[in-house]
């Protein structure tokens, strides 16, 4: 399992996802504490369901980059490896953004444990999925076939040229168009803030079609 997560290999990162999507999203919602400027501060969570998806989704692109998956020993829990990224990200992104992080809390409180995913989490999981979903089903025979290639199955360019019949070049045009478009259907419901149609942006929207493609439906 951790030569096959640190390959990259896409069973290996959609059965991890499935593993620990649920407290992720508890973390994000539920908040946590941590030290800044020798003080105990706690971030509390948050509530718009668009930027808890958003959150979400970064952190699982930041653990399943390459230099993040060749940088877990396997000797730690990945959850905790895992948290570590996430609850970084968080921080980080509250300085940079400038948003506070709310003042002291009790020092004594645990830094680790999140509550468990609420319902509100669940339902918000499955709407991302169905909206997901209802992309997928939309697509017209040539795009369906592209997706089950080189999303579902995990088919190289060369290999899904090979099973389409077509060129390399194509496939790859006709990647970027469907991540296009899956980028703009998921922006026009409140996803992906703060992204644009880069690349940054694109890898986002290829990891989460990989996901929805291999099960990792929340």
């Amino acid at each position: 399992m951790l030569d096959a997560f640190r390959r990259g290999d896409r069973a290996a990162l959609a059965e991890l996802y499935r593993e620990y999507v649920r407290p992720v999203y508890a973390m994000v919602r539920g908040g946590f504490t941590f030290e800044s400027g020798g003080q105990a501060r706690r971030f509390d969570g948050h509530r718009d369901p668009a930027a808890v998806e958003n959150v979400v989704q970064e952190v699982f692109a930041r653990a399943f980059a390459p230099a993040a998956r060749a940088a877990y020993d396997g000797l730690r829990p990945y959850r905790n490896y895992l948290f570590t990224i996430g609850r970084n990200f968080i921080i980080d992104s509250l300085r940079g953004g400038g948003r506070a992080a709310s003042a002291e809390v009790d020092e004594a409180a645990p830094t680790a444990e999140v509550a468990p995913a609420s319902a509100e989490d669940e339902i918000h999981a499955r709407q991302v999925a169905a909206h997901t979903a209802a992309f997928v089903d939309a697509l017209e025979p040539g795009d369906r076939a592209l997706f089950d290639a080189r999303f579902r199955e995990g088919l190289s360019v060369e290999e899904s040229a090979r099973r389409l019949g077509v060129s390399e070049h194509k496939v790859k045009a006709g990647e970027r168009r469907l991540k296009k478009r899956f980028f703009l259907y998921m922006k026009e419901r409140g996803y992906f803030e703060g992204y644009r149609l880069n690349r940054e942006g694109l890898e986002r929207v290829g990891l989460l079609l990989v996901l929805f493609a291999l099960g990792g439906r929340g």
